[in-house]
Protein backbone atom coordinates (compact mmCIF):
# COMPACT_ATOMS: atom_id res chain seq x y z
CA UNK A 1 0.00 0.00 0.00
CA UNK A 2 1.28 3.49 -0.80
CA UNK A 3 -0.04 6.19 1.36
CA UNK A 4 -1.10 9.17 -0.52
CA UNK A 5 0.06 12.54 1.32
CA UNK A 6 -2.41 15.57 2.34
CA UNK A 7 -0.69 17.54 0.17
CA UNK A 8 -1.05 15.30 -3.10
CA UNK A 9 -4.77 14.48 -1.64
CA UNK A 10 -5.50 18.06 -2.07
CA UNK A 11 -4.12 18.54 -5.81
CA UNK A 12 -6.47 15.13 -6.34
CA UNK A 13 -9.64 16.77 -5.53
CA UNK A 14 -9.27 18.77 -8.56
CA UNK A 15 -10.56 16.98 -11.62
CA UNK A 16 -7.41 15.44 -13.41
CA UNK A 17 -9.79 15.39 -16.58
CA UNK A 18 -12.17 17.48 -18.17
CA UNK A 19 -15.11 18.00 -16.27
CA UNK A 20 -18.58 17.18 -17.69
CA UNK A 21 -22.02 18.06 -15.85
CA UNK A 22 -23.74 14.62 -16.78
CA UNK A 23 -22.41 11.28 -18.45
CA UNK A 24 -24.29 12.64 -22.19
CA UNK A 25 -21.50 13.44 -23.61
CA UNK A 26 -19.83 9.59 -23.20
CA UNK A 27 -22.54 7.63 -25.26
CA UNK A 28 -20.82 8.75 -28.17
CA UNK A 29 -17.51 7.74 -27.05
CA UNK A 30 -18.19 4.54 -25.97
CA UNK A 31 -18.63 3.32 -29.16
CA UNK A 32 -15.25 3.83 -30.30
CA UNK A 33 -12.96 4.15 -26.35
CA UNK A 34 -13.25 1.39 -23.32
CA UNK A 35 -14.84 3.02 -20.68
CA UNK A 36 -13.11 2.33 -17.19
CA UNK A 37 -15.68 3.69 -14.43
CA UNK A 38 -14.36 4.02 -11.06
CA UNK A 39 -17.15 4.81 -8.13
CA UNK A 40 -20.39 3.25 -7.61
CA UNK A 41 -22.47 6.81 -8.15
CA UNK A 42 -20.77 6.90 -12.07
CA UNK A 43 -20.87 3.21 -12.88
CA UNK A 44 -24.91 3.52 -12.18
CA UNK A 45 -25.24 6.87 -13.69
CA UNK A 46 -23.25 5.44 -16.90
CA UNK A 47 -25.52 2.40 -16.39
CA UNK A 48 -28.72 4.31 -16.12
CA UNK A 49 -27.78 6.28 -19.26
CA UNK A 50 -27.41 2.52 -21.48
CA UNK A 51 -23.09 2.64 -21.21
CA UNK A 52 -22.12 -0.21 -20.63
CA UNK A 53 -18.23 0.05 -19.06
CA UNK A 54 -15.45 -1.99 -20.45
CA UNK A 55 -14.16 -1.69 -16.41
CA UNK A 56 -16.21 -1.08 -13.49
CA UNK A 57 -14.76 -0.19 -10.11
CA UNK A 58 -16.67 0.17 -7.28
CA UNK A 59 -16.81 -0.40 -3.36
CA UNK A 60 -20.76 -0.57 -2.80
CA UNK A 61 -20.21 3.33 -1.04
CA UNK A 62 -21.44 6.25 -2.31
CA UNK A 63 -20.30 9.09 -0.01
CA UNK A 64 -18.52 7.51 2.76
CA UNK A 65 -22.13 5.80 3.30
CA UNK A 66 -23.56 2.14 2.66
CA UNK A 67 -24.60 2.26 -1.15
CA UNK A 68 -28.96 2.29 -1.53
CA UNK A 69 -29.98 -1.16 -2.01
CA UNK A 70 -31.36 -1.05 -5.55
CA UNK A 71 -28.11 0.17 -6.34
CA UNK A 72 -26.22 -2.69 -4.90
CA UNK A 73 -28.68 -4.73 -6.58
CA UNK A 74 -27.51 -3.57 -10.02
CA UNK A 75 -24.03 -3.47 -9.85
CA UNK A 76 -24.66 -7.28 -8.06
CA UNK A 77 -26.68 -8.43 -10.93
CA UNK A 78 -24.21 -6.87 -13.63
CA UNK A 79 -20.80 -7.84 -11.94
CA UNK A 80 -21.63 -11.35 -10.45
CA UNK A 81 -17.96 -12.11 -10.64
CA UNK A 82 -16.17 -9.42 -9.52
CA UNK A 83 -12.31 -9.42 -8.92
CA UNK A 84 -12.01 -7.96 -4.85
CA UNK A 85 -8.92 -6.08 -4.05
CA UNK A 86 -8.03 -4.10 -0.77
CA UNK A 87 -7.38 -0.54 -1.05
CA UNK A 88 -7.64 1.03 2.65
CA UNK A 89 -8.92 4.71 2.53
CA UNK A 90 -6.49 6.86 2.01
CA UNK A 91 -3.95 4.72 0.17
CA UNK A 92 -3.30 3.27 -3.23
CA UNK A 93 -2.61 -0.66 -3.36
CA UNK A 94 0.54 -1.12 -4.99
CA UNK A 95 -1.30 -4.71 -5.92
CA UNK A 96 -3.86 -3.04 -8.04
CA UNK A 97 -1.67 -0.92 -9.32
CA UNK A 98 0.66 -4.08 -11.07
CA UNK A 99 -2.79 -5.47 -11.58
CA UNK A 100 -4.67 -2.85 -13.25
CA UNK A 101 -3.00 -3.30 -17.23
CA UNK A 102 -4.55 -7.17 -17.19
CA UNK A 103 -7.48 -5.75 -15.59
CA UNK A 104 -7.76 -3.26 -18.39
CA UNK A 105 -7.29 -5.78 -20.96
CA UNK A 106 -9.67 -8.57 -19.89
CA UNK A 107 -12.62 -5.99 -18.35
CA UNK A 108 -15.15 -6.94 -15.89
CA UNK A 109 -15.31 -5.39 -12.42
CA UNK A 110 -13.34 -4.70 -9.49
CA UNK A 111 -14.54 -4.43 -6.34
CA UNK A 112 -13.06 -2.85 -3.66
CA UNK A 113 -12.62 -3.36 -0.11
CA UNK A 114 -11.95 -0.21 1.44
CA UNK A 115 -12.24 3.22 -0.54
CA UNK A 116 -11.82 2.89 -4.37
CA UNK A 117 -11.67 6.80 -4.79
CA UNK A 118 -7.58 6.48 -5.39
CA UNK A 119 -8.15 3.57 -7.72
CA UNK A 120 -8.87 6.20 -10.58
CA UNK A 121 -4.63 6.53 -10.17
CA UNK A 122 -3.66 2.73 -11.10
CA UNK A 123 -6.20 3.05 -14.17
CA UNK A 124 -5.07 5.93 -15.57
CA UNK A 125 -1.73 5.42 -15.43
CA UNK A 126 -2.06 2.16 -17.30
CA UNK A 127 -4.56 3.39 -19.74
CA UNK A 128 -4.08 3.32 -23.20
CA UNK A 129 -5.17 5.93 -26.36
CA UNK A 130 -8.67 4.28 -26.88
CA UNK A 131 -9.80 4.03 -22.71
CA UNK A 132 -11.45 7.17 -21.00
CA UNK A 133 -10.91 6.63 -16.91
CA UNK A 134 -14.23 8.36 -16.18
CA UNK A 135 -15.02 9.04 -11.67
CA UNK A 136 -17.67 11.47 -10.38
CA UNK A 137 -16.91 15.03 -9.03
CA UNK A 138 -19.13 15.17 -6.13
CA UNK A 139 -21.58 18.01 -6.42
CA UNK A 140 -20.57 18.57 -10.07
CA UNK A 141 -20.69 16.25 -12.74
CA UNK A 142 -18.46 13.37 -13.76
CA UNK A 143 -14.60 13.54 -15.13
CA UNK A 144 -13.60 11.93 -18.13
CA UNK A 145 -9.13 11.47 -18.25
CA UNK A 146 -7.76 10.29 -21.88
CA UNK A 147 -4.37 9.07 -21.53
CA UNK A 148 -1.92 12.16 -20.80
CA UNK A 149 1.53 11.80 -20.53
CA UNK A 150 2.34 14.69 -18.29
CA UNK A 151 -0.35 13.33 -16.03
CA UNK A 152 1.02 9.86 -16.07
CA UNK A 153 4.60 11.16 -15.18
CA UNK A 154 3.23 13.21 -12.34
CA UNK A 155 1.19 9.68 -10.58
CA UNK A 156 3.94 7.74 -11.57
CA UNK A 157 5.97 9.92 -9.80
CA UNK A 158 3.89 10.58 -6.50
CA UNK A 159 3.84 6.84 -6.38
CA UNK A 160 7.34 5.93 -6.94
CA UNK A 161 8.45 8.39 -4.01
CA UNK A 162 5.75 7.07 -1.71
CA UNK A 163 6.88 3.59 -2.56
CA UNK A 164 10.25 3.75 -1.90
CA UNK A 165 10.10 5.66 1.57
CA UNK A 166 8.12 2.62 2.70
Amino acid sequence: MVSIPASARIWLKRPLGRLYPSVRPLKAKSRTHRIVSVGDACTLALLDAGIMPHLAVFDLKCMRGRLNAEGRSILRARYPRPKVYSNPAGTLSMRLVSDAPGLLSKGGAVLIRGEEDLTALAFIIAQGKKDLVVYGQPGKGIVIVRQDKKLIKRISRLLMRKAGTR
